[in-house]
């Protein structure tokens, strides 16, 4: 995959296992999860949906291996499984503002949803 910034001469890339080195970072240094820590269940981290708006959200599982097998959307009761390579649409109406985090299985890798009125 080319890499078009962000990047300088040099400088170390990890290409395959990165979901696992993520994790296992997390595990020793709690205090850096952010929204970004959400990066193999979806390339956004965080989004914006609209009250009583109905959505669809697709996730794209693109690592074999580690605990972003599934993913949990505990507040609208929602946990689907995330085949490797296949999307998986969630579809939902959220019906109330706020925040709401969105995570892998293990609650490990975690994202969230801003609903607005």
């Amino acid at each position: 995959m080319p890499i078009y910034a962000s990047l300088n001469a040099g400088e170390r890339v990890v290409t395959e296992g990165s979901f696992l080195l993520r994790a296992e970072s997390l595990k020793l240094n709690p205090g850096q999860l952010t929204a970004s820590a959400a990066q193999p269940a979806t390339k956004q981290n965080s989004f914006k949906l609209r009250q009583g708006v109905p959505a669809r959200i697709t996730f794209v599982r693109k690592v074999e291996s580690g605990c972003g097998t599934e993913v949990v959307l505990a507040d609208y009761n929602i946990k689907r499984e995330l085949p490797f390579n296949r999307a998986v649409t969630v579809e939902f109406t959220p019906t109330k503002a706020g925040e709401f985090k969105f995570a892998c299985g293990m609650d490990m890798l975690r994202g969230k949803i801003i609903v607005q009125r």
